[in-house]
């Protein structure tokens, strides 16, 4: 029996002991368990949640098919689909990540910054790593020429104008087109230098503007590809970056440009190459002149004594073709615009046209116009001495100046298209010109009295002190304009100054816009309504309203504005009309169309000046509320484009569409 029990305490141990690991193998499974029914049911979340988001993903997808279904706009379309395009960028960006948080940046991925100033007649540019803002380059190493800020606006192509064989200062070195066109067996005496290709874009009367052998626009793309192989490789030079995924182009433009000429630039720098995506945001624009103000603010301010709050400096720069001018506010650490923008083309360039008429005098003109279509080469020879010997040395003071052009040495081919009366007398003189003080003078004074015209008008329109008027530009640098300037302006200012680097105030001014956006913090706090924007009504006809207006049911279609040229805004400020109601109770969508008017006040959208921008139209699916559903209607002003959006109350359905803006032609 003992024996017995003995085994049964065994049998017992050993089933107890068995008991015990399956519990362990038990609970260790309840766990695994556990643990796959919190794994399963995550991933029914996670997918539930993709298909929330294929869901915005696919409506999304129809509100773009609609929304540019029924855009109708002739010059920004382009424009309007990159707005899209960059909102489905976003979307999906946050699609795939996971953390909304952990989003970069616009501009996160910047590195350096590019300043670019094209311009008519030279062009130059300035840079600057984000890393170290007070370090702003100007380059001032360029093919052919080292030591100047900037380089000539010319091209020189082969005789097809199908590739540049040289560009830039020497494109006028007649050694260097003798061995190039040694070198190509191309040079040929009828080629044309192409020149003044940027008085194209712009509002220049069609008979003021220069005869190009090839399209304006390819001239200007073939420009920029060539100067941006010399921003590169400087770029190249200093850091080890990708220049597509690492700058910020910022390219400075007149301040009349309009949006369709601001389009023109962007295709022109995107297949120049400046860009790797035609609407990449890495290519942003401001206007010379609020360049220039942004320079003077950082540079000379200070300097003179101007940094007090609520002072205002006006800012004139002098380029080679436009003359701009903007007056602004010093509010904290930013500039306010108060007044509308200015520009006029009266840059030194129309100085240069005003010697071209004196020899047309002298010579005659058949003789001029068969050089300059015949031996263009000799033609911008006289030209380029003018510009040397007589329009840059002349100060306006010294009645004893004088220039002796000779003809027979500079623009040997010239002396056969004189007539023989002028002839004989040209020969008398050995074809010398004695170009005399009156006559340079006679030849400025035209141009100047418009730039002095164009500083009184703004004064004007401030209505208040102005402490200060800064020149940039490579024109303020003449002696001449600033003698006449400060002799007019001196009484009203008490602070006349030319800018310590007139020439690339513009180009280092653009630089430092670009770093504000990188620290997403814009320089420019508010700036000036240049149009009344407004939308199409259709109300009940009234007395007094036109009779030939009256429509159906008694209604007649009126311009109602939204905000109103002049209007000092500021950045992403919103201005909305609410409570539009549909017409009739099934009625399943409506349309916004918006316009634009340079005047203050019209009344009708079809009175002259009145310019379509864009329709809008938004759904009302709630046929069942009849009348009894509101929209809202309006306009945002952001730092770069103006935005237009449609709210439904009901549903909180929100369509938005942009148009990319030049900065000098929506805003002053």
């Amino acid at each position: 029996i003992s024996c017995t029990n003995s085994n049964l305490i065994e049998e017992n141990k050993e089933v107890s002991r068995i008991n015990s690991e399956l519990k362990e193998k038990l609970e260790e499974k309840e766990k695994k368990f556990e643990e796959f029914q919190r794994y399963v049911s995550n991933l029914e979340n996670q997918r539930n949640e993709e298909l929330k988001q294929l869901k915005k993903l696919e409506m999304m997808s129809q509100n773009l098919d609609k929304n540019l279904g029924i855009l109708k706009l002739e010059e920004i379309n382009e424009n309007i689909i990159k707005t899209f395009r960059e909102n489905n960028e976003d979307f999906l960006a946050s699609f795939s990540n996971k953390d909304p948080g952990s989003k970069s940046l616009p501009y996160s991925n910047i590195k350096v910054v590019v300043g670019l100033d094209f311009g008519t007649t030279y062009s130059g540019f300035s840079y600057c790593h984000v890393a170290n803002k007070q370090n702003i380059c100007s380059n001032e190493i360029w093919p052919g020429k080292v030591g100047k800020l900037k380089i000539n606006t010319i091209l020189r192509y082969d005789d097809e104008y199908n590739n540049v064989l040289l560009w830039g200062a020497p494109a006028l070195v007649k050694k260097q087109i003798r061995k190039i066109a040694k070198k190509n067996n191309q040079y040929n005496e009828r080629n044309k230098l192409v020149e003044l290709f940027k008085l194209f874009l712009g509002n220049l009367q069609e008979n003021s503007r220069p005869k190009l052998p090839v399209d304006y626009k390819k001239a200007i793309t073939d420009y920029l590809k060539e100067i941006g192989k010399v921003i590169k490789d400087t770029i190249a030079t200093h850091w080890n970056i990708n220049f597509f995924e690492n700058v910020l182009l910022i390219l400075t433009v007149p301040a009349e440009y309009s949006e369709k000429y601001i389009a023109i630039m962007r295709e022109c720098a995107y297949n120049a190459n400046l860009i790797n995506d035609k609407y990449s945001k890495n290519l942003q624009f401001i206007s010379a002149p609020e360049a220039a103000a942004i320079y003077c603010m950082k540079n000379e301010l200070q300097k003179y004594d101007l940094l007090n709050i609520e002072e205002t400096f006006m800012v004139v720069d002098c380029g080679g073709g436009t003359v701009d001018l903007t007056t602004r506010k010093l509010v904290g650490n930013k500039l306010s615009e108060i007044t509308e923008r200015i520009g006029y083309f009266c840059g030194s360039t129309f100085i240069d046209r005003e010697f071209i008429e004196f020899l047309r005098r002298k010579l005659g003109y058949r003789a001029i116009d068969h050089l300059k279509e015949n031996n263009y080469d000799q033609f911008q020879c006289l030209v380029q001495e003018f510009r040397k010997n007589a329009k840059e040395p002349f100060t306006g003071v010294n009645r004893e100046f004088y220039y002796e052009l000779d003809i027979e040495n500079i623009s040997p081919n010239l002396l056969q298209y004189v007539d023989e009366e002028i002839r004989e007398m040209m020969e008398k003189d050995e074809w010398l010109i004695k170009v005399n003080f009156n006559d340079i003078k006679l030849m400025f004074d035209p141009i100047i009295d418009r730039i002095i015209r164009l500083i009184y008008v703004q004064l004007e329109n401030i209505q208040k002190a102005c402490s200060a008027i800064f020149l940039v530009g490579g024109f303020s640098e003449n002696k001449y304009l600033q003698r006449r300037i400060k002799q007019e302006f001196c009484h009203y200012i008490k602070c006349l100054r030319i800018s310590d680097q007139p020439i690339a105030a513009i180009s280092r001014g653009a630089v430092v816009y670009g770093l504000s956006i990188k620290s997403s913090d814009c320089i420019i706090s508010s700036r000036v309504l240049k149009y009344t924007y407004g939308i199409k009504l259709c109300v009940d006809w009234k007395e007094g309203d036109p009779i030939e207006r009256k429509i159906f049911h008694g209604k007649v279609i009126k311009f109602s504005p939204l905000v109103r040229k002049g209007t000092v805004v500021k950045v992403d400020q919103v201005f909305n009309s609410s409570n539009h109601r549909p017409s009739n109770p099934s009625q399943t969508a409506l349309n916004f169309a918006l316009y634009r008017t340079s005047e203050y006040n019209v009344e009708y959208c079809d009175e002259p000046g009145v310019e379509l921008l864009g329709s809008l139209r938004i759904d009302l699916p709630d046929v069942h509320l009849g009348y009894n559903r509101s929209v809202t209607f309006g306009l945002s002003f952001g730092q770069m484009e103006i935005s237009a959006f449609a709210e439904n109350a009901v549903n909180g359905q929100k369509y938005v569409t942009s148009f990319s803006l030049n900065d000098d032609d929506d805003y002053d």
